[in-house]
C-alpha cells in the first residue's frame, strides 16, 4: 500500500475525501502560491512599492505559467521550504528579468507559504460547511431519535461554529523588510484581495488559527464516528469501521500537531498533520451521509421536530 489511503490505487475510494483531496496536492499547492506571489504583486504596485508595470507583467504571468513540482525538490531539500524554488522558477519562467526581480518584493518566503495555505483551507472548509448541511438535512428529514441525540445536535453545534471559523479564522500573512510603515495597510489590501482575513495577534509567528481549524475538523470526525455508533448493523459495508479509524487517526495527528515547536519544525509537522486531518474529514463526511441514508424515515415529533426547525435556521443564517 501506499503511504496513505487517500492516494492508494485500491484504497482510495474506501477512504475517499471526495473534491476535498484535490486541494492537498502538489499541484493544488503550487497552484495556490502563484496566486500569492501575482496577488502580492498587484497590491504592491498599487502601493507605490513595485513599479507598476512589474507588478502587471508578474500577475499576469502568475495566471500563465506552469510550474512543475517535481523541479523544487532538490532547492526545497536545503532552504526547507518549496516557496525560494517557486519564486526562482518563476523568475527565470518569465523571461523578463527586469519585471521579476521585483517578485516576492521584501516578503518572507514563509508568510507566501501561509497565504497559499490559507486559500487551500478556505476552499476545504467550504466543501466541509456542504457536505455538513446535507448531512444535517437527511438527519432531519429522517428524525431517527437516536442519531439526532447522538450526533444530531453535536454536528449543528460545529455548522454554527464553521460560519464563525469561516468568517475570521483564515488570517493572511505578511510581514515586510525595508518599509515597516506600510504593512499594515499593504497586509489589509493583500487580505481584501485574496478574501483573507486581518489576523490577530500572533499570526504567524503562532500557529493558533491552523491548531483551531485543525480542532475543529477533529471534533467533527469524532461527531460523525458517533452516527456509526447508532446506525443499525446491516448492508453498510465498511463505512461504521472507517468511521471510527479515522476518529482515532484525526485525533492522534491533532495532538501530534497541538504538541508541535515553534520554527521549521513545528511547520514540518504541520506538512505532515494537517492535509491528513483535512483529509480524513472530507472521508468521514462521506462515510456518514452514506450512512445517514440508510436510516428508517420517521414521524418527526418532540425533539426531532425541534431539530429539524433548527437546521432549517442554521441553514438560513449560515447561507
Amino acid at each position: 500500500m501506499t503511504a496513505t489511503p487517500f492516494d492508494s490505487a485500491h484504497l482510495h475510494r474506501l477512504f475517499s475525501p471526495g473534491d476535498l483531496g484535490r486541494l492537498f496536492s502538489d499541484s493544488a499547492e503550487i497552484r495556490a502560491g502563484m496566486i500569492v506571489l501575482g496577488t502580492l504583486a498587484k497590491v504592491q504596485g498599487a502601493a507605490g512599492l513595485i513599479p507598476e508595470v512589474s507588478a502587471q507583467a508578474i500577475h499576469r504571468a502568475s495566471l500563465e505559467l506552469q510550474i512543475d513540482p517535481g523541479g523544487l525538490a532538490a532547492a526545497t531539500a536545503v532552504d526547507g521550504t518549496p516557496v525560494p524554488a517557486l519564486v526562482a522558477a518563476f523568475r527565470d519562467l518569465m523571461q523578463a528579468p527586469e519585471h521579476a526581480q521585483h517578485l516576492c518584493h521584501g516578503v518572507p518566503p514563509t508568510d507566501v507559504a501561509d497565504c497559499a495555505l490559507m486559500l487551500r483551507l478556505r476552499q476545504a472548509l467550504s466543501l466541509c460547511e456542504t457536505e455538513l448541511a446535507a448531512l444535517l438535512q437527511t438527519l432531519a428529514t429522517t428524525g431517527d431519535a437516536a442519531a439526532i441525540e447522538a450526533c444530531g445536535w453535536p454536528l449543528l453545534a460545529l455548522r454554527d461554529e464553521l460560519t464563525e471559523l469561516r468568517a475570521s479564522g483564515l488570517p493572511v500573512a505578511l510581514r515586510m523588510e525595508g518599509a515597516p510603515e506600510r504593512v499594515g495597510p499593504l497586509r489589509e489590501s493583500l487580505a481584501a484581495a485574496l478574501n483573507l482575513h486581518l489576523p490577530a495577534d500572533g499570526w504567524p509567528e503562532t500557529r493558533a488559527p491552523l491548531a483551531r481549524i485543525a480542532g475543529w475538523t477533529a471534533r467533527l470526525i469524532a461527531a460523525l464516528a458517533a452516527l456509526g455508533q447508532v446506525a443499525e448493523a446491516g448492508d453498510q459495508g465498511p463505512a461504521r469501521a472507517a468511521l471510527v479509524a479515522l476518529d482515532r487517526h484525526a485525533s492522534a495527528l491533532e495532538g501530534a500537531l497541538a504538541a508541535a515547536p515553534d520554527g521549521a519544525a513545528g511547520r514540518f509537522q504541520e506538512w505532515l498533520a494537517l492535509p491528513q486531518i483535512m483529509l480524513s474529514g472530507g472521508s468521514a463526511l462521506r462515510h456518514a451521509r452514506a450512512l445517514a441514508e440508510t436510516l428508517a424515515p420517521g414521524e418527526a415529533i418532540g425533539d426531532a421536530r425541534r431539530f429539524a426547525s433548527a437546521v432549517q435556521a442554521s441553514a438560513v443564517q449560515g447561507g
